[in-house]
């Protein structure tokens, strides 16, 4: 089967720098994570983060207002002075997920004298990657994996649920979803206002429209169609859960991706398809918690 075996060799991944089955070369790793996030118009507002391991501590710096101090020479600073510049952060911990896929013989037939026909398949796979660490990151609520996709990982809501150092608050499922909103813009923390938006999903956005319609007093709190409100941007967000909302700077989110990505490339004889297995560990995380605001309804309402 020539035309075959020249297809298998075609593309991004190739004889010349890879093998069937092994790790993505580091070229082809930083590619295919850079298609990940290409796939997904969230993943390119947030944090994506190259881990060079499996584990690793990324850094952030914690500046408090009234920082400056006098010390007269000779002298040194006292802790207390010191402590007003903290260095804080996250600590990655990245497992395992997999993707299984497979094209069929009349597929790669049909795509014989497309010598582009793998790196676009290629990409593709690295867009299904994509949108499901997407979904993940809002869905996750464990990294128990208990055979269920929300057991992959735990999601952003879900670290900023069990989080102390996060700011929650509540709402009445009576509350119209502009009140819910104001009374989140003033729970934001006044360092980071400038830099927050609120995350919301496309049902509550659309509830918000709606509400906007039949108020015209409401006007007065926005600006630019709905996608502000008292200054604060909206980023509405198809994936995230109904009647819940997240007010942070959206580079506080990170989603830490190993570049040692592993690929198994098999072709099975006896079911006539071209097999693949993509593993890519990563880990979800907030670099600074105290700099998100999670909103839900109270517990035991019906919304």
């Amino acid at each position: 089967m020539p035309k075959l075996a020249e297809l298998l060799k075609s593309g991004s991944i190739s004889a010349t720098d890879a093998t069937l089955t092994g790790s993505l070369t580091p070229a082809q790793a930083h590619s295919f994570i850079n298609v990940v996030k290409d796939s997904s118009a969230f993943l390119q507002k947030i944090t994506t983060y190259k881990m060079g391991r499996l584990k690793t501590e990324l850094d952030a710096i914690d500046v408090a207002r009234g920082v400056l101090v006098r010390v007269p020479s000779g002298t040194l600073p006292t802790e207390a002075q010191r402590e007003k510049i903290k260095m804080v952060g996250c600590a990655l911990d990245a497992n395992a997920v997999q993707l299984f896929a497979q094209i069929l013989q009349d597929t790669l037939e049909n795509n014989k004298d497309n010598p582009k026909f793998e790196s676009e398949t290629l990409t593709k796979f690295a867009t299904a990657f994509g949108n499901d660490l997407a979904y993940l990151g809002f869905a996750g609520t464990s990294d128990a994996y208990a055979d269920t996709f929300a057991t992959l990982h735990k999601g952003w809501i879900q670290l900023a649920k069990d989080d102390d150092d996060t700011q929650k608050i509540e709402y009445e499922s009576t509350d119209s979803v502009t009140d819910r909103l104001t009374a989140l813009v003033q729970a934001i923390p006044s360092d980071v206002f400038s830099d927050a938006v609120i995350i919301i999903g496309t049902a509550d956005w659309q509830r918000y429209n709606y509400e906007l319609s039949q108020n015209a007093a409401a006007q007065i709190l926005i600006d630019g169609n709905a996608k502000r409100i008292l200054g604060v941007p909206l980023e509405v967000q198809p994936l995230m859960p109904a009647g819940t909302y997240l007010a942070t700077p959206l580079k506080n989110l990170v989603l830490g991706t190993v570049l040692d990505i592993r690929r198994n490339r098999t072709y099975d004889v006896e079911a006539r398809s071209l097999k693949y297995i993509f593993e890519v560990y990563c880990d979800y995380q907030i670099i600074i918690k105290k700099w998100v605001t999670l909103m839900t309804e109270t517990s035991g309402g019906v919304q």
